[in-house]
Protein backbone atom coordinates (compact mmCIF):
# COMPACT_ATOMS: atom_id res chain seq x y z
CA UNK A 1 0.00 0.00 0.00
CA UNK A 2 3.04 2.38 1.25
CA UNK A 3 4.55 1.58 -2.51
CA UNK A 4 0.95 2.24 -4.43
CA UNK A 5 1.37 5.66 -2.67
CA UNK A 6 4.61 6.26 -3.04
CA UNK A 7 3.85 5.48 -6.92
CA UNK A 8 0.87 7.78 -7.04
CA UNK A 9 2.54 10.86 -5.88
CA UNK A 10 5.57 10.02 -8.39
CA UNK A 11 2.71 10.46 -11.02
CA UNK A 12 1.36 13.34 -9.77
CA UNK A 13 4.96 15.33 -9.66
CA UNK A 14 5.24 14.26 -13.39
CA UNK A 15 1.77 15.20 -14.57
CA UNK A 16 2.27 18.93 -12.56
CA UNK A 17 5.43 18.98 -14.20
CA UNK A 18 4.22 17.86 -18.12
CA UNK A 19 0.91 20.67 -17.22
CA UNK A 20 3.54 23.90 -16.32
CA UNK A 21 5.82 23.41 -19.67
CA UNK A 22 2.27 23.18 -21.50
CA UNK A 23 1.61 26.27 -20.26
CA UNK A 24 5.00 27.70 -20.76
CA UNK A 25 5.46 26.90 -24.35
CA UNK A 26 1.59 27.84 -25.10
CA UNK A 27 2.58 31.39 -23.71
CA UNK A 28 6.08 32.17 -25.45
CA UNK A 29 3.80 31.04 -28.87
CA UNK A 30 1.14 33.48 -27.96
CA UNK A 31 3.70 36.17 -26.98
CA UNK A 32 6.21 35.23 -30.45
CA UNK A 33 3.04 35.50 -32.30
CA UNK A 34 2.01 39.35 -30.92
CA UNK A 35 5.17 40.36 -31.37
CA UNK A 36 5.70 39.32 -35.14
CA UNK A 37 2.41 40.93 -35.58
CA UNK A 38 2.96 44.34 -34.03
CA UNK A 39 6.34 44.51 -36.16
CA UNK A 40 4.25 44.63 -39.41
CA UNK A 41 1.99 47.63 -38.38
CA UNK A 42 5.30 49.80 -37.58
CA UNK A 43 5.65 52.56 -40.26
CA UNK A 44 8.45 51.75 -42.65
CA UNK A 45 9.41 55.52 -43.27
CA UNK A 46 7.73 56.57 -45.73
CA UNK A 47 4.76 57.64 -43.88
CA UNK A 48 6.53 58.87 -40.11
CA UNK A 49 7.31 61.87 -41.26
CA UNK A 50 5.42 62.88 -43.86
CA UNK A 51 3.90 65.90 -41.95
CA UNK A 52 7.16 67.58 -41.95
CA UNK A 53 8.16 67.39 -45.24
CA UNK A 54 7.69 70.14 -47.70
CA UNK A 55 10.21 69.04 -50.41
CA UNK A 56 10.37 66.28 -52.79
CA UNK A 57 12.34 62.98 -50.59
CA UNK A 58 15.83 62.57 -51.80
CA UNK A 59 15.81 59.21 -50.14
CA UNK A 60 13.36 57.29 -52.63
CA UNK A 61 13.03 56.79 -56.54
CA UNK A 62 10.77 58.77 -58.54
CA UNK A 63 7.46 56.14 -58.07
CA UNK A 64 8.00 56.10 -54.10
CA UNK A 65 8.74 52.49 -54.21
CA UNK A 66 12.13 52.16 -55.46
CA UNK A 67 15.72 51.57 -53.76
CA UNK A 68 17.23 54.20 -51.95
CA UNK A 69 18.95 56.83 -54.50
CA UNK A 70 22.89 57.52 -53.16
CA UNK A 71 23.15 61.34 -53.66
CA UNK A 72 26.33 61.24 -53.09
CA UNK A 73 27.36 58.60 -56.23
CA UNK A 74 25.20 60.45 -58.24
CA UNK A 75 26.79 63.65 -57.84
CA UNK A 76 30.40 62.33 -57.27
CA UNK A 77 32.32 62.97 -60.65
CA UNK A 78 30.24 66.47 -61.04
CA UNK A 79 31.43 69.65 -60.34
CA UNK A 80 29.50 73.47 -60.79
CA UNK A 81 30.59 76.41 -62.04
CA UNK A 82 31.58 79.07 -59.92
CA UNK A 83 31.95 81.93 -62.47
CA UNK A 84 29.43 84.08 -64.67
CA UNK A 85 30.92 82.99 -67.76
CA UNK A 86 33.55 80.22 -67.88
CA UNK A 87 35.34 79.18 -71.28
CA UNK A 88 35.90 75.79 -72.48
CA UNK A 89 39.12 75.30 -74.62
CA UNK A 90 39.35 72.37 -77.24
CA UNK A 91 43.05 71.56 -75.41
CA UNK A 92 44.27 72.22 -71.77
CA UNK A 93 45.63 76.19 -73.16
CA UNK A 94 44.40 79.41 -73.01
CA UNK A 95 45.79 79.73 -76.26
CA UNK A 96 44.08 76.88 -78.24
CA UNK A 97 40.37 76.93 -79.74
CA UNK A 98 37.47 78.25 -77.28
CA UNK A 99 34.80 75.75 -78.11
CA UNK A 100 31.51 76.54 -76.07
CA UNK A 101 31.26 77.98 -72.42
CA UNK A 102 29.78 76.96 -69.14
CA UNK A 103 27.77 79.52 -66.67
CA UNK A 104 27.56 80.39 -63.14
CA UNK A 105 25.92 77.29 -61.39
CA UNK A 106 25.72 74.85 -64.35
CA UNK A 107 26.87 70.93 -63.50
CA UNK A 108 29.69 69.42 -65.78
CA UNK A 109 31.06 66.19 -65.67
CA UNK A 110 34.68 66.26 -64.45
CA UNK A 111 36.52 63.77 -66.64
CA UNK A 112 40.76 64.19 -66.07
CA UNK A 113 42.55 66.35 -64.24
CA UNK A 114 45.52 67.87 -65.36
CA UNK A 115 47.56 70.40 -63.82
CA UNK A 116 45.69 73.37 -63.28
CA UNK A 117 42.95 72.30 -65.74
CA UNK A 118 39.98 70.29 -65.85
CA UNK A 119 38.73 68.34 -68.44
CA UNK A 120 34.82 68.59 -68.30
CA UNK A 121 31.34 67.73 -70.55
CA UNK A 122 29.10 70.43 -69.98
CA UNK A 123 25.50 70.81 -70.35
CA UNK A 124 25.74 71.44 -73.95
CA UNK A 125 27.55 68.23 -75.01
CA UNK A 126 30.45 69.80 -75.51
CA UNK A 127 33.54 68.17 -74.04
CA UNK A 128 36.92 70.76 -73.09
CA UNK A 129 39.09 72.34 -70.62
CA UNK A 130 38.59 74.43 -68.22
CA UNK A 131 40.64 76.43 -65.37
CA UNK A 132 40.20 74.18 -62.27
CA UNK A 133 39.86 76.91 -60.17
CA UNK A 134 36.34 77.97 -61.86
CA UNK A 135 34.80 74.81 -60.65
CA UNK A 136 33.74 73.57 -57.34
CA UNK A 137 33.50 69.95 -56.06
CA UNK A 138 30.81 70.74 -54.01
CA UNK A 139 27.59 70.62 -55.88
CA UNK A 140 25.04 71.07 -53.23
CA UNK A 141 23.91 73.90 -54.90
CA UNK A 142 23.01 71.77 -58.08
CA UNK A 143 21.28 69.05 -55.95
CA UNK A 144 17.44 69.04 -57.37
CA UNK A 145 16.30 66.50 -54.84
CA UNK A 146 16.52 68.99 -52.41
CA UNK A 147 14.70 71.54 -54.02
CA UNK A 148 11.02 72.06 -55.18
CA UNK A 149 11.50 74.33 -57.88
CA UNK A 150 14.34 76.65 -59.37
CA UNK A 151 14.55 79.81 -61.30
CA UNK A 152 15.63 80.27 -65.12
CA UNK A 153 16.77 84.04 -65.74
CA UNK A 154 15.18 85.15 -68.83
CA UNK A 155 16.75 88.80 -68.90
CA UNK A 156 20.32 88.68 -70.47
CA UNK A 157 21.87 89.96 -67.34
CA UNK A 158 20.99 89.98 -63.81
CA UNK A 159 22.28 90.77 -60.27
CA UNK A 160 22.42 88.09 -57.09
CA UNK A 161 22.46 90.42 -54.29
CA UNK A 162 22.58 89.50 -50.15
CA UNK A 163 19.41 90.28 -49.33
CA UNK A 164 16.52 90.83 -50.73
CA UNK A 165 15.73 94.22 -53.13
CA UNK A 166 19.62 95.03 -51.75
CA UNK A 167 22.87 94.68 -49.87
CA UNK A 168 25.81 93.46 -51.82
CA UNK A 169 26.02 91.94 -54.94
CA UNK A 170 27.52 88.65 -54.71
CA UNK A 171 27.55 87.58 -58.31
CA UNK A 172 26.58 88.86 -62.09
CA UNK A 173 24.49 86.24 -63.67
CA UNK A 174 23.21 85.66 -67.23
CA UNK A 175 20.16 84.61 -69.64
CA UNK A 176 19.92 80.68 -68.99
CA UNK A 177 21.55 80.86 -65.12
CA UNK A 178 19.26 78.36 -62.94
CA UNK A 179 19.20 78.85 -59.39
CA UNK A 180 17.43 76.56 -57.10
CA UNK A 181 15.16 78.65 -55.03
CA UNK A 182 14.96 78.06 -51.05
CA UNK A 183 12.46 80.82 -50.15
CA UNK A 184 10.53 83.57 -51.18
CA UNK A 185 10.28 87.10 -49.81
CA UNK A 186 7.99 89.64 -51.57
CA UNK A 187 9.05 89.53 -54.94
CA UNK A 188 12.11 88.21 -54.16
CA UNK A 189 13.92 84.29 -54.36
CA UNK A 190 15.97 83.55 -52.07
CA UNK A 191 18.20 80.73 -53.97
CA UNK A 192 20.95 78.62 -53.42
CA UNK A 193 24.47 79.21 -54.39
CA UNK A 194 27.91 77.36 -54.67
CA UNK A 195 29.89 77.14 -51.68
CA UNK A 196 26.69 76.46 -49.13
CA UNK A 197 25.58 80.13 -49.66
CA UNK A 198 22.25 81.87 -50.17
CA UNK A 199 21.68 84.98 -52.42
CA UNK A 200 18.52 87.21 -53.50
CA UNK A 201 17.14 87.91 -56.99
CA UNK A 202 14.37 89.93 -58.04
CA UNK A 203 11.59 87.55 -59.80
CA UNK A 204 11.49 89.72 -63.00
CA UNK A 205 12.92 88.24 -66.19
CA UNK A 206 12.69 84.87 -64.64
CA UNK A 207 10.75 81.84 -65.11
CA UNK A 208 9.53 78.99 -62.33
CA UNK A 209 10.11 75.59 -62.95
CA UNK A 210 9.87 72.88 -61.09
CA UNK A 211 13.33 70.92 -60.17
CA UNK A 212 13.42 67.69 -62.27
CA UNK A 213 11.41 69.15 -65.22
CA UNK A 214 12.23 70.56 -68.39
CA UNK A 215 11.48 74.44 -69.38
CA UNK A 216 7.78 74.60 -70.92
CA UNK A 217 7.74 75.44 -74.16
CA UNK A 218 6.42 78.96 -75.40
CA UNK A 219 5.99 80.57 -78.72
CA UNK A 220 7.98 81.67 -82.01
CA UNK A 221 6.59 85.05 -80.92
CA UNK A 222 8.59 85.04 -76.97
CA UNK A 223 11.17 83.14 -78.98
CA UNK A 224 11.99 86.36 -81.06
CA UNK A 225 11.87 88.54 -78.45
CA UNK A 226 14.14 86.79 -76.82
CA UNK A 227 16.71 87.21 -79.65
CA UNK A 228 16.17 90.41 -79.99
CA UNK A 229 17.25 91.39 -77.03
CA UNK A 230 20.98 90.18 -78.00
CA UNK A 231 21.11 93.23 -80.90
CA UNK A 232 24.06 94.80 -80.60
CA UNK A 233 25.50 92.09 -78.14
CA UNK A 234 29.52 91.32 -79.44
CA UNK A 235 30.42 88.67 -81.53
CA UNK A 236 32.61 85.89 -79.57
CA UNK A 237 33.37 82.34 -81.17
CA UNK A 238 32.15 80.00 -78.82
CA UNK A 239 30.16 82.24 -76.88
CA UNK A 240 26.84 82.19 -75.44
CA UNK A 241 25.78 84.41 -73.31
CA UNK A 242 25.39 88.83 -73.65
CA UNK A 243 28.37 88.81 -71.14
CA UNK A 244 31.13 88.96 -72.89
CA UNK A 245 29.95 87.63 -76.31
CA UNK A 246 28.17 85.48 -78.58
CA UNK A 247 28.11 83.57 -81.66
CA UNK A 248 25.90 82.68 -84.19
CA UNK A 249 24.78 79.19 -82.90
CA UNK A 250 25.26 80.30 -79.36
CA UNK A 251 22.34 82.96 -80.14
CA UNK A 252 19.98 80.08 -81.40
CA UNK A 253 21.04 77.59 -78.96
CA UNK A 254 20.28 80.13 -75.87
CA UNK A 255 16.99 81.47 -76.92
CA UNK A 256 15.82 78.29 -77.85
CA UNK A 257 16.79 76.69 -74.75
CA UNK A 258 14.87 79.13 -72.48
CA UNK A 259 12.04 79.05 -74.54
CA UNK A 260 11.61 75.56 -74.08
CA UNK A 261 13.51 73.99 -77.57
CA UNK A 262 16.21 72.03 -76.52
CA UNK A 263 18.88 72.18 -79.47
CA UNK A 264 22.25 71.36 -80.38
CA UNK A 265 24.93 74.03 -80.24
CA UNK A 266 26.56 74.21 -82.95
CA UNK A 267 24.59 75.41 -86.68
CA UNK A 268 25.21 72.03 -88.80
CA UNK A 269 24.37 70.37 -85.62
CA UNK A 270 21.48 72.09 -85.44
CA UNK A 271 20.29 71.86 -89.17
CA UNK A 272 20.61 68.29 -89.07
CA UNK A 273 18.67 67.92 -85.85
CA UNK A 274 15.37 69.99 -86.60
CA UNK A 275 13.32 67.92 -89.03
CA UNK A 276 10.72 70.18 -89.88
CA UNK A 277 11.72 71.91 -93.12
CA UNK A 278 10.51 75.34 -94.83
CA UNK A 279 10.42 75.26 -98.79
CA UNK A 280 11.25 78.93 -99.65
CA UNK A 281 11.62 82.11 -98.65
CA UNK A 282 7.90 83.27 -99.54
CA UNK A 283 6.99 80.38 -96.70
CA UNK A 284 8.84 81.87 -93.84
CA UNK A 285 6.80 82.51 -90.48
CA UNK A 286 8.47 84.59 -87.58
CA UNK A 287 10.79 82.29 -85.60
CA UNK A 288 12.20 80.12 -88.71
CA UNK A 289 15.92 79.60 -88.22
CA UNK A 290 17.72 80.65 -91.25
CA UNK A 291 20.56 78.28 -92.51
CA UNK A 292 23.66 79.90 -94.37
CA UNK A 293 26.71 77.93 -96.10
CA UNK A 294 30.18 79.38 -96.61
CA UNK A 295 30.02 79.33 -99.99
CA UNK A 296 27.42 79.34 -103.37
CA UNK A 297 28.15 75.37 -103.72
CA UNK A 298 25.84 74.85 -100.72
CA UNK A 299 28.06 72.05 -99.21
CA UNK A 300 28.94 72.78 -95.78
CA UNK A 301 26.50 74.96 -92.68
CA UNK A 302 28.61 77.42 -91.26
CA UNK A 303 26.21 79.91 -90.10
CA UNK A 304 22.64 80.53 -88.91
CA UNK A 305 20.21 83.29 -88.15
CA UNK A 306 16.55 83.95 -86.56
CA UNK A 307 13.74 85.32 -89.13
CA UNK A 308 11.84 88.00 -86.71
CA UNK A 309 9.60 89.27 -89.51
CA UNK A 310 9.22 91.94 -91.79
CA UNK A 311 11.83 90.35 -94.12
CA UNK A 312 14.23 90.47 -91.54
CA UNK A 313 16.71 87.93 -89.51
CA UNK A 314 18.40 88.62 -86.87
CA UNK A 315 22.31 87.19 -86.56
CA UNK A 316 25.77 87.19 -84.78
CA UNK A 317 27.98 88.21 -87.95
CA UNK A 318 31.41 87.54 -87.35
CA UNK A 319 32.21 89.77 -89.93
CA UNK A 320 30.60 92.55 -88.31
CA UNK A 321 31.65 91.96 -84.82
CA UNK A 322 28.34 92.05 -82.73
CA UNK A 323 24.67 90.74 -83.23
CA UNK A 324 22.62 92.82 -86.35
CA UNK A 325 19.48 92.45 -88.08
CA UNK A 326 19.84 91.96 -92.12
CA UNK A 327 17.44 91.49 -94.92
CA UNK A 328 16.88 87.93 -95.80
CA UNK A 329 16.90 88.86 -99.49
CA UNK A 330 20.54 90.58 -99.12
CA UNK A 331 22.22 88.73 -102.39
CA UNK A 332 25.52 87.41 -99.61
CA UNK A 333 23.24 85.95 -97.86
CA UNK A 334 20.33 84.62 -100.13
CA UNK A 335 23.19 83.24 -102.31
CA UNK A 336 24.51 80.86 -99.13
CA UNK A 337 20.98 79.85 -98.12
CA UNK A 338 21.22 75.93 -97.39
CA UNK A 339 17.45 75.38 -96.08
CA UNK A 340 15.34 76.78 -93.39
CA UNK A 341 14.28 75.14 -90.48
CA UNK A 342 11.20 75.62 -88.13
CA UNK A 343 11.16 75.01 -84.86
CA UNK A 344 7.57 76.49 -83.27
CA UNK A 345 4.78 76.09 -85.13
Amino acid sequence: MKKMFVKCAGMKKILLFVAIIGVYGLFACSCGKVSQTASTNIPNGDDGSKGDISKPSAAKSGNGNGPILDIESKYKNKAVVLETVVDIFREPDINSERVTQAIFNQPVDVIEEKGTWTKVKVVDGYTGWLKSKFIDRDCTSIMEENYTDRAVITGKTKKVNSSAGGGVTLKDVVMGTELFIKGKKDRYYEVALPGGVTGWIDTKDTIKVPSGSLIPATSAQDFVATVNKFKGTPYLWGGVSSWEGIDCSGLVYICSRINGVNLPRDADMQFEFIKTEVGSVDELKVGDLLFFSSNQELKDVSHVGIYVGEGKFVHAAKSKGLVIETDVNTEYYIKRLKGIKRIFE
